[in-house]
Parts: C-alpha cells; structure tokens; sequence
C-alpha cells in the first residue's frame, strides 16, 4: 500500500491579512492545494513606522494563528511554517507577538526580510505564470505595509526591492480611509513616485517583457475595473485602473462598501493601494498587467519543493564537492557566493557561449572548490587546487568531468589557459574550448567578491552587441567592479566583444 502524500501548511502573517494554504506535495515534484484559510486581521492598523503592534491587534492575530494552525494539524500537516512581514518586522514588540503566538498556536513564526519577502512572491507567481524561454518578468506584490517588486527569468531573480508604499501604511499616513481631500491624495501620489524614483530607474535598465501583480489590493481594483470573471490570469490595463482611482478618488467610505462591494477594512485601504499601483505603473511604463492570485503562502510551498532532494542528477557529485570543500580552509561563504553568480552569468550569457546543461553543473563544482588549494599554500593556490580535484577521487564524476572541474578551477586567476600549459594536455580539442569559456565566467564571479564581503548581490547580463553586466549590490563595491573588469578582459577577448561592468 503506498504511503500516503505529505502536507504541509504554509501561513503569510501579513500587515492586512494572515492568509493560510495547506498543500499536499505530490511524488512528481509538484502539489495540491487541500484547504485555504484567511482573515483581514490588520496587524500593521496604527501602527507601522516605528509604533508598536496594539494589544488589539496581536490578539485578533494570535487567535487567526491558533485557529489555522488547528485547521492544519486537522489535516495532519507534518510541518507549519509561518513567516511574518513588514508589520511584525518593524514593531518594537514583536518578541511578545511572537512569543504569544508561540504559547498559544505552538507555531514558531520567522520575521523574513524584504528581500526574502520578494523571493516567495516571485517564486510562486513564476509557477503559476508560464514564461517563455528567455523572457523577463516584472513582479509587483502591494501588501498593507510594503510593495515588492521583482524583476526575473523562469531561472534567475535579478532585481529586487522592498518599498514602504503598503496600501495600510499609505492609508493611515495620508488619512484615505474616509473620504480622501485632494491634497492627500496629490500628497500620496508624491510620496509614492519618490519611493519609487531608485528602482523604477534599476528596472527600466533591466527591462521587462511581462508584468504580473499580485496580492489582494490588485485583485480587488481588477474586480473594479470589470475584470469579474474567473479565469486562471485577468489582465488589467493601466487605462482600466486609471478610471477606477478616478472613482474612487471622489468616492466616500460608505459608497466603496455599499456601492462598490468591497470588505469594510479592504475599503479603508483601497484608495492608497490604487495610488501606488497606479504610480508604478506610470514609473515603468506599464500599458497593464496579469493579475494572479498566488502569494508568499504558495512561494513557501515552492521553495520547501526546491528543497527537496532531487531522484536524478548531481545529488551525489554535490556531495562529494562539498565534502572536498568541508575538509580545507577555504572560506565556504565565498565559495557558495561565488558559485551562485557564476550561475548566474552562465545562465544569462548562453547566447555566446552555447554550452550545455551538464557544463553548468561542472561551473557550480569548479566554483565550490576553486579555493581549497588553500589548505596547502597560499601562494599559487590555484594550482595546489587543481591537484587538490585532479586527485580527490570525487564520487559521481566521471574521469573527463573532474579533469574539466580541476581545470576551470585553476584557471579562476592568474594566467589563462594556454597550449603550453601541460595539465590541458589530456583534454580534447572541445574540452579545452569548454574549460576557456566555464573559466572564462569563473574569473568574473570571482572577482565580483573580491573582498570575501559579499557587496555584491546578484549581477544582471544584458547583451546589444556587446555584453553589460549589471552588479546589484548590498554594500559599496568598488573593489569588486574595478576588479571584474580586469578579469573580463579575458571574456571580452574570448568571444570577441566588448564587456562593461557597473554597479546598478
């Protein structure tokens, strides 16, 4: 008898709403939705900006989570994960909330940052939204506290921010919730375009093929605009939207209830969220948008999927490397970092390089272990790592990949590759053209965390005949653009292009 599927309960502990999904995850890697669960709690109401959560608030929330988390185990659901966002986060108090959350419900809450906030989203409306190969989706999440927006691929995120420009926050800020004067709403209006100013201009050098928002503020302006059927994406034009904050701009708070059909609280905040979305959609230029339901609940179902260790593939290789790398001195942080935006330069430049799947993994291998050379010297390193690999007798790999690991490895500095060069004697004619271009990528992601700080985030690749990359930092980076542009000499000579390197 097969053993039953597993189900997990995923919670959003929002500034508006706590939204709960339970999913049931299937055998081929994708799941079901068994039960939904949610209620417009308000969390962030009065406070937000530093104020903390009221006694009124953390009990309408700690009693939302008990009750779900009941739900969950009703459906024995074997993990609960719950995150909170930008009203737990800010408040001064939110180690009571989430200690009462704790004694009451028996679920242990995780505070996420913006930042991991925006990765939920992305992931679950890029799950539910087929891109095709190659395109660059736009993301805009306006939840009660903060928007999200994000910019990505089917694989790869590029761009995220994190904007304090919640339909709640705004509300409450620029006193919307009644019947809006013209001089808030010009206020608010200001405010949002000025928030936006930075990544609007970040995104707009990116570019985008296809917009998407998310959250329950967008789907109810869809529902305005006339967009009342069900199917799985609406489309909302910025024409559409326009009309409905006209309305709503001459609109009181019992009009938007009575007349309009919206929930008592959803009406209080409807207006702010409107002005935002409205202003972002003007800063990006933005004709209109797919509307879909998915949020960070179904984003934290994707990334426990993500998690999950695959049947096929490199799982025993990617032990074996990081065994390697567990056992010298080398700094692991770095070498994950490394190998992360080495990832992400061979995936955005495989219009010049053509490599394949398989040469992608061999990248990932060679940028875990390019430092463990460490542990024998550091002086010439690199070439005490290529011994290192060439003779670890790692499991998995076959003879030729180790070769390929080993050498790419030992070419992320100093010297290129050259005929002359006797460890690429046992390599083929297209081997070594392959070691060339993986080390080629090697150089860069290397030297994009030159300082061992990770400054740099993620890097975006755009090609116009010649080759652009954008670094997205956390930090100053000087030292690592000053030194990616050095390295990418050897790209740029490699492909015959010309390469440009700055931070974004």
């Amino acid at each position: 008898m097969p053993a039953p599927e597993r189900r997990i309960a995923a919670i959003d502990i929002g500034t508006n709403s706590i939204h709960m999904i339970v999913a049931e995850l299937r055998r081929d890697g994708g799941y079901r939705v068994v039960d939904k669960e949610k209620e417009m709690v308000q969390l962030g109401l009065s406070s937000l900006g530093g104020a903390p959560l009221s006694e009124e608030a953390m009990d309408r929330g700690v009693a939302a989570i008990a009750h779900m988390a009941e739900v969950a185990r009703g459906w024995k659901a074997e993990e609960i994960v719950a995150v909170a966002t930008s009203a737990v986060r800010e408040a001064p108090n939110r180690r009571d909330f989430l200690r009462r959350v704790k004694e009451a419900a028996d679920v242990r809450v995780k505070v996420i940052s913006g930042e991991e906030e925006a990765d939920y989203i992305y992931r679950a409306v890029r799950s539910a939204v087929e891109l095709d190969a190659g395109s660059t989706l736009l993301c805009i999440d306006i939840g009660g506290g903060s928007v999200e927006l994000v910019v990505g691929t089917a694989r790869e995120i590029y761009f995220t921010a994190s904007e304090p420009l919640g339909s709640l926050r705004l509300a409450q800020r620029f006193h919307l919730e009644e019947t809006p004067r013209a001089q808030d709403v010009e206020a608010c209006r200001l405010y949002a375009t000025e928030h936006l100013r930075k990544a609007a201009k970040r995104i707009n050098l990116l570019g985008f093929d296809v917009c998407v928002g998310t959250s329950g503020t967008i789907q109810a302006l869809t529902n305005l605009a006339g967009e009342t059927a069900a199917p799985a994406l609406r489309t909302l034009s910025h024409g559409a939207l326009q009309e409905v904050v006209r309305t709503l701009c001459r609109s009181t708070l019992q009009q938007r209830v009575e007349g309009m059909g919206l929930d008592p609280k959803r009406a209080r905040n409807i207006v702010a969220g409107a002005l935002v979305l409205d202003q972002t959609m003007r800063s990006l230029r933005i004709p209109s948008l797919l509307v879909c339901s998915a949020g960070i609940r179904e984003g934290i179902v994707e990334s426990r999927l993500a998690g999950t260790p695959q049947r096929s593939g490199n799982s025993l290789r990617r032990k074996a490397s990081l065994a390697l790398m567990g056992r010298s001195d080398c700094d692991k942080r770095h070498a994950r970092h490394v190998a992360k935006l080495a990832l992400r330069i061979f995936d955005q430049t495989r219009m010049i390089h053509a490599l394949p799947d398989e040469a992608r993994e061999m990248l990932e291998h060679a940028a875990l272990l390019h430092e463990t050379g460490m542990q024998v010297s550091d002086r010439g390193y690199h070439k005490h790592t290529y011994y290192l690999i060439r003779h670890a007798q790692l499991r998995g790999f076959t003879d030729e990949q180790v070769i390929l690991v080993a050498n790419v490895a030992r070419y992320h500095r100093k010297s290129p590759p050259a005929a002359e060069h006797p460890n690429l004697e046992e390599l083929t004619s297209a081997q070594r053209g392959d070691v060339e271009k993986l080390a080629a990528i090697l150089r860069i992601a290397e030297a994009l965390d030159r300082s061992h700080k990770q400054s740099v985030r993620d890097v975006a690749v755009r090609f116009n005949g010649n080759f652009r990359f954008s670094v997205r930092t956390r930090s100053d980076a000087a030292v690592e653009v000053a030194a990616a542009t050095k390295r990418a000499k050897y790209f740029a000579s490699l492909f015959e292009t010309k390469v440009r390197i700055e931070a974004s």
